[in-house]
């Protein structure tokens, strides 16, 4: 069991990542855009697994450009904060540009 939340943590740390990146590239009007995409590959944190016995660890205070790296036999993740932060900027973004076009709606 621990192994497949170690799999899990490894698999979800990238997908966030590039559904960030995703975002960051279809949200009209975001300024800053490639900083945002680069941030979207930062993380915070390194969780690691040795696939094998199930033994874990986890480092605070590392800072991750592109993931924490791969080894065979480890599962490593990191915390994408800088993805989140990114999706948060679109959604954000986008939130405010649709309540812009219903205001000019309201107004024609």
């Amino acid at each position: 069991m621990p192994q497949i939340l170690g799999l899990l943590a490894a698999l979800t740390c990238p997908l966030v990542m590039f559904v960030a990146l995703f975002l960051v590239i279809r949200t009209p009007g975001l300024k800053w855009r490639i900083a945002w995409a680069v941030l979207c590959f930062v993380g915070v944190g390194a969780f690691w697994m040795r696939a094998s016995d199930g033994m874990w660890g986890f480092v605070p205070a590392a800072i991750n450009l592109l993931g924490p790296g791969q080894q065979p036999g480890f599962y490593k993740a990191t915390f994408p904060i800088g993805a989140l932060a990114s999706i948060f900027v679109c959604l954000s973004v986008r939130r405010a540009q649709a309540a812009a076009a219903k205001r000019r709606q309201e107004t024609d």
